[in-house]
This record gives structure tokens, sequence and C-alpha cells, in this order.
């Protein structure tokens, strides 16, 4: 019994102590795991790190512990500088218990990221923000010779509601996931590992080259692999695999393997099991309307393979194909069936480093919808030294049967006749040499009388006639005429190597013609009502990128319209060209009459520095009513709110020159500009802010005016308009103006006004000749002249644009016109001060002044040696004390050895010993300088005695 209790009682105490690891340890590690984290973050990555919070437990998990980092965020820098690679809500991470306590590394076993958001760009150049290893060129020595702090060991980690977007100017590819959610299995520390995964994606997009290849795809995949890893080679056994792309399922079988000089592969797509309704739902037009009701027949095979060598010269080889034969379509609700479908496309290419051995082949596209038919074929070879095309479409659909084979949206509709007859031969290198005959390029491809309708569109569609013809030297677009609600438009033109562009892409050079006789802008693109932008900034947003011009595009729109509308505004005979031409927009000689006047406009939008474009605009006003121009623009009245109230016409002409953001905002850091202002005539009526200027001065008739002949320059420059100084009448008052007004409504602005002495009001005369009597009462010799005939008066106008301060000085600037009567009192008293004063002061006192100074100074000198001497006794101590402190700190680090955690508690110790020995040097330091600040006080009081004596 004796035994079993005393068994009992230090299992007891064992296991109490225990409970009590468990609750202190992790109070105990925290902040030093808390510190590993950044101090390997800040070693390791050439990125900034941010956490929110800091947790560490391991009640739930034991025997591991769970690190988390919570609103974990990886910031860029330098060129990504404003770009969050990473921003996850947390990550949890399961670390070994006992590599904690006494490893040299802290084992990572498991790592779980919840909810991440991740912004993955490459730049034009290849620079990608992923690519944030610090290379060992870039690291300290310390960085260098000093082991991680952690060991990665995992044997589970996954990906919970993650989202993704990716951008790669660099090969013109984009993707974007959403909600996506991943896991993998497996012991990742071993040299052969039975890797499981599994992975579902609410949509995966994905584009490249400006076309779309997948779009909100739903994904769900299962890959399981086999890996090997070796000294020279790691391989990848793909085992059992699904991946289902919205309804479609194909799976994989092979091998991929990394050798040290290349990568060998061989690799099998099957999707035996593929039916062609799961593969229709890859195609958006099927999925997104009625798919699940869509009844399909026929059959369909899809397979391919990729096998062979990857390295900087050699690419694998591949041969993959789909064939659809006797396939159908119907929908229940529709009375059509598209009937007929056959198709039959592939690619192949041997493998190698020849890629014009590649291949791309569609022999057969075939569908029939009741008397409408489609047919068409593509044959493309030789890709890469002279490309050879071979293709022909002929197509005759009525529109109007569409609604009876695909479900449209309510309220849209279709009518007219699509006509395609279109064959093309040959190869690249006949164009080259303008060799015509040999190279075929032929047919018509026209809509006739179409009518669409939709609720997206305030009016319907109506296209009478357009006809593209194809020809080697180029594609003509013979004629579109068109109309919508009120507006009518017509164009024509032609575009030129088309087959370099499309194969080779080479310039795409087109000129082409725009007439209308009515175009309603406002109808057509619903045009808002123009608001002014006050906080564009440097930044550009992090998920935005700006619009590029495309390099290879050389086309000219001359344009010709009779009448328009734009916000409001009817606007007529616009006359203009619009180029596009080495990455830059350029409008050029665009002339228009509105608002009773005459318009011009140039500019260009340059994108050829793809990070910062850059905009040029000016413009050229002629006899323009103010008044319906600061009603129709609101960033006129914002910028200058007397607009709003002033009549008449005016001129201007302005040019500017800005960077732009990604939103097409100027920031305004980098915006100069010219321009200027004028009119013979405007009438001002009912400002605010000449009336309250009206009230503070007194004066009368300010508030309404008639200003002739005016005239200014102005600048625009870190979001102020400035103007350069202007005189005009206020009624019979001439005025000096100054000033600027900013984008976010503030102004400042002074105003010189010479005020003519019949213009003062005789009340502020009055109190002005009581002041000038007081005045002379006290100084009787001030000679006080008569007020001249003009005063000149300051006026200051600062603040909020629609009710600034206002000050004056109109009163003191009456008063000092007297006679300067301030001058005078200055004058007089200065004289009487220096009479007394040399009254008083005798040569026998600048004698004995002098005597006393030289004693005062040598007391001085005497107490200031002695104060030097205590203070440097005592910085010498305190110095002893600091070396002694970083002896013991050294002496405990060293003890600590190479466990992380007893390391960080050593160092955490160390710090602690130096900040106390610290704080006892300073203590010491603090009251040498006391002692030393008294004796120098109490010389200071002696001299001061004899400076009294005096």
């Amino acid at each position: 019994m004796k035994l079993l209790k005393k068994v009992l009682k230090w299992s007891g105490i064992t296991l109490l102590l225990i409970i009590i690891a468990l609750i202190l340890v992790p109070i105990f590690f925290k902040d030093e795991i808390k510190e590993m984290v950044i101090e390997e973050v800040n070693h390791t990555l050439n990125a900034e790190l941010s956490l929110g919070d800091f947790d560490l437990t391991f009640i739930s998990t034991f025997p591991n512990m769970t690190i988390e980092l919570i609103d974990t965020k990886l910031r860029g820098v330098n060129e990504f500088k404003d770009v969050t690679l990473a921003d996850i809500r947390t990550v949890e991470a399961q670390v070994g218990f006992w590599s904690v306590i006494g490893g040299d590394q802290i084992e990572i076993d498991e790592v779980h990221i919840i909810e991440p958001k991740f912004d993955v760009r490459v730049l034009e150049d290849g620079l990608a923000n992923y690519d944030i290893v610090k290379p060992d060129s870039v690291k300290t020595e310390e960085e260098i010779s000093e082991p991680s702090n952690f060991k990665l060991s995992l044997n589970e980690y996954s990906i919970q509601n993650g989202q993704i977007l990716y951008s790669d100017k660099s090969a013109d590819m984009n993707a974007e996931i959403i909600n996506l959610n991943h896991s993998g299995k497996g012991d990742l520390s071993a040299d052969v590992i039975d890797f499981e995964t599994e992975t579902t994606m609410d949509e995966l997009s994905y584009e490249m080259g400006g076309l779309s290849y997948l779009s909100k795809v739903k994904t769900d995949a299962v890959v399981n692999l086999l890996m090997e890893s070796k000294e020279n080679s790691s391989k990848f056994t793909l085992k059992e695999n699904e991946i289902k792309l919205n309804a479609i399922a194909f799976g994989f079988d092979g091998y991929y393997e990394m050798l040290n000089e290349y990568d060998n592969m061989d690799i099998k797509l099957d999707a035996s099991k593929a039916t062609f309704k799961e593969f229709l739902s890859l195609i958006p037009l099927f999925y997104h309307s009625g798919y699940e009701e869509m009844l399909t027949q026929g059959q369909m095979a899809l397979g391919g393979f990729v096998k062979g060598k990857l390295d900087k010269n050699n690419m694998p080889g591949w041969d993959f194909n789909l064939t659809v034969n006797n396939a159908s379509i119907r929908y229940p609700d529709l009375p059509g069936q598209i009937k007929n479908i056959a198709l039959k496309a592939g690619s192949i290419f041997p493998g190698g480093t020849d890629l014009d051995l590649m291949t791309v082949d569609v022999p057969q596209f075939h569908a029939d919808l009741s008397k409408n038919s489609m047919d068409a074929s593509l044959s493309m070879k030789n890709l890469m030294s002279d490309p050879y095309l071979q293709s022909k479409i002929v197509a005759n659909i009525d529109l109007a049967t569409l609604k009876d084979f695909v479900p449209m949206e309510a309220g849209e509709e279709y009518n007219g006749i699509l006509d395609a007859d279109v064959n093309i031969k040959g190869r690249m290198s006949a164009l080259e040499r303008s060799d015509f005959e040999a190279f075929t390029a032929e047919g018509d491809l026209a809509l006739s009388d179409v009518v669409y309708k939709t609720p997206s569109l305030p009016n319907e569609v109506d296209v009478d006639k357009v006809k593209f013809t194809f020809a080697p030297q180029q594609l003509t677009l013979n004629e579109l005429d068109a109309k919508m609600g009120e507006s009518d438009f017509k164009m024509n033109g032609a575009v030129e190597n088309y087959f370099g562009y499309l194969l080779r892409d080479e310039t795409l050079k087109g000129t082409f013609v725009f007439k209308s006789d009515n175009l309603d802008l406002d109808e057509l693109i619903h045009a808002p009502q123009e608001e002014v932008t006050t906080e564009a900034t440097e930044e550009t947003s992090i998920n935005e990128d700006p619009v590029l011009i495309p390099g290879n595009i050389d086309f000219a729109l001359n344009t010709a319209i009779k009448n328009t509308k734009y916000n409001g505004i009817d606007v007529k005979n616009v006359r203009g060209t619009v180029l596009l031409k080495d990455e830059i927009a350029s409008l050029n000689n665009l002339t228009m009459d509105a608002m009773g006047g005459k318009i011009g406009l140039n500019g260009k939008y340059n994108t050829q520095d793809h990070s910062k474009p850059k905009m040029d605009f000016g413009y050229s006003l002629k006899e323009i009513d103010i008044n319906q121009l600061a009603r129709t623009f609101l960033t006129v009245e914002k910028l200058a709110p007397i607009s709003k109230y002033a009549f008449g016409k005016i001129s201007s002409d302005f040019e500017m020159t800005t960077d732009l953001t990604a939103s097409f905002e100027p920031i305004l850091s980098s915006i100069t500009s010219l321009g200027d202002l004028r009119s013979n005539n405007i009438n001002i009526k009912g400002f605010k802010n000449l009336e309250k200027l009206e009230s503070v001065t007194k004066l009368n008739n300010i508030s309404n005016q008639s200003i002739k002949n005016f005239k200014t320059k102005f600048k625009i420059n870190d979001g102020k308009l400035s103007l350069t100084p202007f005189n005009v009448m206020l009624g019979k008052i001439g005025t000096d103006v100054s000033g600027y007004t900013t984008l976010d409504q503030q102004m400042d602005y002074n105003l010189k006004m010479n005020v003519p002495k019949d213009q003062i009001p005789a009340s502020m005369i009055k109190e002005v000749e009581k002041a000038m009597s007081k005045l002379n009462a006290l100084v009787p010799k001030l000679d006080i002249g008569g007020l001249p005939e003009y005063i000149p008066v300051n006026v200051k106008m600062k603040g909020d644009l629609k009710n600034p301060a206002i000050t004056t000085d109109f009163k003191e600037s009456i008063l000092k016109a007297t006679g300067d009567f301030k001058d005078n009192v200055v004058s007089t008293v200065t004289e009487t001060i220096k009479d007394t004063v040399q009254a008083v002061i005798t040569e026998q006192v600048d004698n004995a002044k002098a005597e006393l100074e030289k004693q005062k100074q040598k007391l001085l000198a005497d107490a200031q040696r002695e104060a030097d001497k205590v203070v440097a006794e005592a910085k010498k101590a305190a110095d002893v004390l600091r070396a002694e402190g970083d002896k013991q700190a050294n002496e405990l680090v060293k003890a600590a050895g190479s466990n992380p955690i007893q390391k960080k508690i050593a160092e955490q110790t160390a710090k602690t010993v130096r900040a106390e020995a610290d704080k006892k040097a300073k203590k010491v330091e603090a009251e040498g300088q006391k002692q030393g600040d008294n004796i120098m006080t109490k010389a200071r009081a002696e001299a001061d005695k004899l400076g009294k004596s005096l």
C-alpha cells in the first residue's frame, strides 16, 4: 500500500507538472518564437513582413505546438513596393515540442494557410514579385553563416478559401482563382513519398494573348503522386488522379522527371469517359444557359500525350486530338435542334528544337441549324520560319432563327442575315515579296438588315449593311451603315498586313473614315455628369494595370460628325483625326462648334513606359459662353466658382503634361501646365464671395461687376490652379489679383485695391478722424496731413472656396496714409530714451564696468575647469560599469549553446543585463553632470553679485 501511495503521489505530481508546463511553456516561449519568425523572414526573404497578432498553444495539438500568425502581410520592395504579394488571415504551423525545448532547429510538421489573398505579378522583363528569396550575393556574412532557426519536415499542408490573381506581362498571360481549397499529405522529408492532394476552385479563369481559354470554370482535382528524390534527380509519377473542369472529367498517366541538365516527361491524357455534353460545359454560351436541361447526342474522343526532353533548346513532343461525330444539341423548351455537328481538331509536334515541325489542324467543323449551316476548316504549319495558312469559312445564317436553337436572355432578340464565304491559302513569304498571285485571300463576310435588342441597351441597334472583303493585300471594310435610337453612323476603311499581324505579331495598319449626321453620345453611353477627382496619388491600385496602346498597331480614324450631344451639350461640325501608333494614342486637330463658340483639342496618351503612362493635352476655346461652360463641366465650377455667376464670352488656350495612374487620373505632383484666359466683357451677378467682400470693406457696388478687357495666365501645379497677377476694375477701384485655388476646394487670393478717396464710406472716415484727434493730443509735434486721393488697401481671401475668411487692412492703410504717424511716434520716443541714457552714463562707470567684467570672466573660467573634471571622472566610472555588463551578457549567450529557444532566452537576459548596466552608468553620469552644474551655478551667482555692485 505504501508503494502504491508513492506511485500515485509521484504520478499525480508528474501529471500536475505536465499540466503546468502545458500552460506555462507557450507563455515563456511566445515572444521568443515570434521574434524568430520575423528574424527568419528578414534573413531569407527580400520583402516586408507585417504581423497583426501572434499566438502559441499546444493543448489541442499535443505533442505538437501550434504557432498562429494572424493578419500576415508580405509586401514587395523596389519595383513591387506598392503590391501586397500575400495577405493572409491566419497561418497555422504545427511544430515539434521537443525541437522547441531542446533542439538546434524547430521542426515544422504541418502548415495551414487560411483565407489568403495572393497577388502574383511578372513584369515584361521577367522580374517576378514571388522571386523574393535572398541570393547569397546580397546577404550579410552573418545571414550566410547563421543556420536557419526552422527545419521543414512537412507531413501535411492546406490552403483554405484562397484567392489568387496572376498577371504575367512577359507571356501576356492572366489567371484568376476564386475560393481555392487545397490540401496535401505525405512525409516530405522522406526520399520516397506517397503524396496525396485534393483541390477545389469555385472559379478558374485563364487567358493568354488576349484569348480566353477558361472562363469562371468550377474545378475539382484529386492528384496522387509518387515522389522519388535522388542525388541527381527528382521524379514525380502520377498515380490515381482525376481533374474535373465544370462537368468534364479527365486524368493523366505517366511521369515527370527533373535531372541536372534537363527535364524528361511522358504524360498521357485520359479522357475516355468524357462525353460531348461534358465537353460543351467548357463553352460559357452553353454552360451558363440551361446546361442541366440541354440534351445531346453523338460520339466524342479526346486524347493526347506529351513526351520527351525539355531544356532551353528542346521541347517535348506532343499529339493532341479531338473528334466529334454525328452530334446534336437540343433544349426541351425550344423547337429547333442543332444537328450534324462534326469536329476534327489536333496538334502534333515530334519534339526537339525545330518548332517548324509543329502543326495545327482543324480539317472539319460543320453544324446545321435547320436551313442554316456553318462550315469551317483550318491548317497551319511552318509557324516559325515561313507560316503556311489554309482556311475556309462558309456560313449562311438567319439570325432571327437563333432563338429556336439557343436560350436567349429575357428581352434579347436578333434579326438579319449573316453571309460568309472566305477562302485563304498560302505562305507568308509570298506576301512579303508581294507575290499576290501565289497567295489566295478572297471572299466576303457580310451582315444585312440586322436588328439587335437587349435590355442592357436603351434602344435597338439597326445595321442596314456591313461588309468585309478579303484580299491578300488588305481586309477592306466596304461599308458600315447603322443606327441606334436618334444616332446614325457610317464607316469604311481598310486594314493592311493582317496576316503578318496574326501569324508574326507584325504591325497592323489601318485607315478608317467615320461619319454621322447625328450622334447622341448621352443616349449611347449613358454619359454621367463629369466629376472632379481630388485624391489622385502616385500609387497604382493594387489590382489595376494601365490601359496600354499596342505597339504593333498603326491606325488612323478620320471623323466627321455634323451634330452630336454629350453631357447635355449640343456640338456641331466635329472634325479631326485619332491616331494609334508606337504605343501612343493621339488626338490631332479635333475641332467643333459648341457653347456659342469654337473648340479645338489636341493630345497624346503615351504608354511607352508601361508602368507610368503620360498624357499631353491642349485645348483652344474661342468665344465660349462662360456660364454654360461652368454649368456643364463641374470641374470648371469647382476650380473657379465665380464662373457660375459670370455671363459673357471667354477665350482660352491651355496645354498640360502629366503622368497618369492606372485609373487614368493625373498624378498631381507630375503636372506641368500653362494657359491663359481672356474676355472683352464679363458680367458678374450674385457671387457670394464678392458680396462678403463688400460687407467686410463696406465698399459699395462690389458684388455686381462688369469687367472689361480681362486677361490673365494660369498654371496647374501640385493640385493648385494658380493665376499670374492681373488687374481688373471693380467699379471705380483698380485691383491687382493674384493667388490660387485647389482641387480640394480651398483658395488663397490676394487683392491689392487702389481705393479712390471719394469711394471710402463716410462712417469709416469719421472713425479715422477720431483716431487721428486722439493721436494729436498725445504727440503735439506730429504732422498729420490730409488724406491722399487714393488709398492702397490689401485684402486676403483664404479658406473654403464657398465661404472663405476675408481680412483687410483698410483702416490701417487710411491711418498710415495720413502722414506716417506711426513712424513719428517711434522716432520721438527713441530720441527721448537716447538723451536720458547719455545723461546717466559717465566715463567713470565705463571703467569700473570693464574691471568688474575681467573679474567675472576669471571666476567663471576657474569654475568651468573644476566642473569639467567632475564630469570626466563620472563618465570614466560609467564606462567601467557598461564594460562589466557587456562582459556578463556575452558569457550568458555563450553558455546557452546552439538551442534556438535557450539562445533566445539568453539573448533576452543579456539584453536586460546590458540595460541595467547602462541604467547605472547613466545615473553616475547624471550625478557627475549635476555636481558640475552646481559648481557653475554658484560661480554665475558670484559673478552676478559683482555685476550688481556696479
